[in-house]
């Protein structure tokens, strides 16, 4: 602001100048004060020029101090800002890159287990189709069937020739033989027949196939198999060839769908069964059944083992009570030894020592005086309660009434 007004004054001054000397000599010296007003209106020109360039450089000289300081605090004060976000962002750098390796080394793990996974699943696949193709031969499922059987009565606590006899062989009052998987034991000498069948031909193809129709077909045949499995075991009879057997056969099925299964084609399979004289039973069911004949016999042990504890306590108590009476008898022996000890040493003091210690006091004797012989004053201790075990004519009472 102040070179302006400096510059616009001496702007003023020369135009002053030069109209008094134009005022003067219009004519004449017109050229020269043009001149001189040039000259003077160059001088103060450039004098202006020269100050307004040092207060500029001045101003400017300042204005880049305060720039340069403010610019200094003003980056001081955002490092101070910047500092905890560049020191956070350092963190989550690191972090990411642990992060990064954790996610390739469980990438790595993962794509190992799944490539386990795939090669067990591949395994348990050819197993279960091997499974599969052995189901479907006849000896291969009978005999997974008496394999269950017996891992079932195991389980249900029957011990092996004691409470089951597996396979025995039984004969027709025509002469066929027949074989039952397992033959139950049940208390009081009765016996239950137990039969595993494995009808998995329906099954197995319902269960592989695709199309709803077909395997409603096969679910069919299912059912149609375990009728004529039920069928054939009631035509058996096996209890006409057993001794106390109830008229009735139990058929195993080692599944626990594989009855249900059934039932759903054909609901009248319970009723049949009852006609048939054949009752169906799962793993569970044959479970719960030996678990009922395991306790009945658990009960008839307990049952026999209170007789046998009664006949030994009968037969301790007669022994008992036959030894009180030998005790009894030693007692008075004893007694009658100990009374006739006492006579003989009063019949020693009185007629014996009387007669010896005479000689004493005639000087017949050197010896020391003969001790006197104390008698037996205890008496051989009664037995306590002896009397309760004899009769009226001291006999020793038994527990059945003999002596």
């Amino acid at each position: 602001m102040e070179i302006a007004v400096f510059v616009v004054a001496a702007l003023v001054a020369g135009f002053a100048a030069g109209w008094l000397l134009a005022s003067r000599s219009r004519t004449s010296q017109q050229d020269q004060l043009r001149d001189a007003f040039q000259a003077l209106a160059a001088s103060a020109l450039k004098t202006n020029t020269d100050e307004f360039l040092k207060l500029a450089d001045q101003k400017i000289g300042n204005v880049h101090k305060e720039a340069a300081t403010d610019l200094g605090k003003r980056h001081q004060e955002l490092d101070s800002l910047v500092a905890p976000i560049r020191d956070t962002l350092a963190q989550v750098g690191i972090k990411l890159n642990e992060v990064e390796r954790q996610r390739i080394s469980d990438t790595a793990g993962i794509k190992t287990t799944l490539e386990a996974v795939q090669v067990a699943n591949q395994k348990l696949e050819r197993e279960a189709q091997s499974l599969v193709k052995a189901l479907r031969t006849p000896n291969v499922r009978g005999r997974w069937g008496e394999v269950q059987l017996r891992r079932v009565v195991e389980l249900a606590g029957m011990v092996e020739c004691c409470d089951f006899e597996e396979q025995p062989t039984l004969f027709s009052d025509t002469g066929q033989r027949y074989r039952p998987d397992v033959t139950i034991r049940l208390p009081g000498g009765r016996t239950v027949v137990v039969d595993a069948k494995v009808p998995l031909e329906g099954y197995l193809n319902a269960q592989e196939a695709t199309d709803e129709a077909a395997k409603a077909k096969f679910m069919t045949t299912h059912a149609r198999q375990v009728r004529d499995h039920m069928q054939k075991l009631g035509s058996k009879a096996y209890w006409e060839q057993l001794e106390s057997s109830p008229e009735m056969v139990v058929m195993f099925l080692p599944g626990e769908s594989f009855f249900q299964a059934a039932l759903n084609e054909d609901v009248a399979l319970i009723e049949f069964g009852v006609q048939q004289k054949v009752f169906p039973a799962s793993p569970i069911t044959l479970i719960a059944l030996l678990r009922a004949v395991e306790h009945g016999w658990r009960e008839e042990r307990i049952a026999k083992n209170a007789s046998d504890i009664s006949d030994l306590g009968k037969e301790l108590y007669n022994r008992v009570a036959t030894m009180t009476g030998y005790l009894e008898d030693l007692r008075g022996r004893l007694d009658g030894a100990v009374q006739s000890y006492n006579k003989v040493v009063g019949s020693f003091e009185g007629r014996v020592l009387v007669q010896a210690r005479k000689f004493r006091d005639l000087g017949a004797s050197t010896a020391d005086d003969i001790p006197v012989q104390e008698q037996i004053t205890t008496a051989p201790r009664a037995i306590q309660g002896f009397i309760e075990l004899t009769d009226e004519n001291g006999r020793i009472k038994s527990v059945n009434g003999d002596h």
